[in-house]
C-alpha cells in the first residue's frame, strides 16, 4: 500500500509555523500518510461571508483542488466557518471524496500546543471523513463528533482502533480499485 498524500492548503491569513508543525505530527497519527503545506494561499472567497462575519464552508470546500501528485487537500483557515443551519463548524469534507476545510478561529488558546493539538485533531477528523468513516460513538476517538470546543478537547488525537481498521481498508480498497484500472503507476491523482 503507498502513501496518501496530503496537501495542506492555507486558506487567507495562515500561521505557516502552525501548518508546519500541522504537517509533521500528521504522519505521526496516521502513518500511511505523508503531508505537506502548500507554498501558496488562497485568498477568501468573496461573497462567502454572512451577515454575521461568518464564512460559508461549503463555498471554501468548492474552491480547493487536489494538486497533481495528491490524494488529499485540506484547506486550513483562521475565519469562523459555517454550513447552515449549524451556529458554526469546526470543519468540513467531503464524504468519500478528496477535500476537507477546517477552521482555527474557535481552537485558540494562549497555549500554542494546546491550539495545535486541537487544529491537527480537525484535521484527523475531516480526513477520515474523506475516507467514508462516519462519526465514532466513542468520545474519546478523534472521529468523535464535536459539537463544543469541550468536546475536541475530550477526545484523543488517535482514531479507536475499529476507526482506524476502517481507514486502512478504505485506503487500501481506494488504491487496490487504482491499481485494477491501471491509474497507479506514477499518477498518485488518480488513486483516490
Amino acid at each position: 500500500m503507498r502513501p496518501m498524500r496530503v496537501m495542506l492548503q492555507p486558506i487567507g491569513e495562515s500561521d505557516w509555523q502552525l501548518l508546519a508543525r500541522l504537517a509533521i505530527r500528521l504522519p505521526q497519527h496516521l502513518p500511511f500518510v505523508e503531508c505537506q503545506v502548500s507554498p501558496r494561499t488562497l485568498s477568501l472567497p468573496p461573497g462567502a461571508i454572512t451577515p454575521r462575519r461568518q464564512w460559508l464552508a461549503n463555498v471554501l470546500l468548492a474552491q480547493l483542488v487536489v494538486p497533481p501528485g495528491f490524494d488529499r487537500v485540506v484547506g486550513v483557515t483562521n475565519v469562523d466557518l459555517v454550513v447552515p443551519p449549524f451556529n458554526f463548524v469546526f470543519g468540513i469534507a467531503e464524504v468519500d471524496g478528496r477535500r476537507a476545510v477546517i477552521s482555527t478561529a474557535r481552537l485558540m488558546d494562549h497555549d500554542a500546543e494546546v491550539t495545535e493539538v486541537r487544529a491537527l485533531k480537525e484535521v484527523l477528523h475531516e480526513l477520515g471523513h474523506t475516507l467514508g468513516l462516519p462519526h465514532c460513538p466513542d468520545p474519546s476517538c478523534v472521529a468523535a463528533f464535536s459539537n463544543t470546543l469541550a468536546d475536541t478537547d475530550r477526545k484523543g488525537p488517535k482514531f479507536c482502533l475499529k476507526c482506524y481498521q476502517r481507514l486502512l481498508v478504505s485506503w487500501q480498497q481506494q488504491c487496490s480499485e487504482a491499481k485494477q484500472e491501471g491509474h497507479d503507476g506514477g499518477d498518485r491523482s488518480k488513486c483516490r
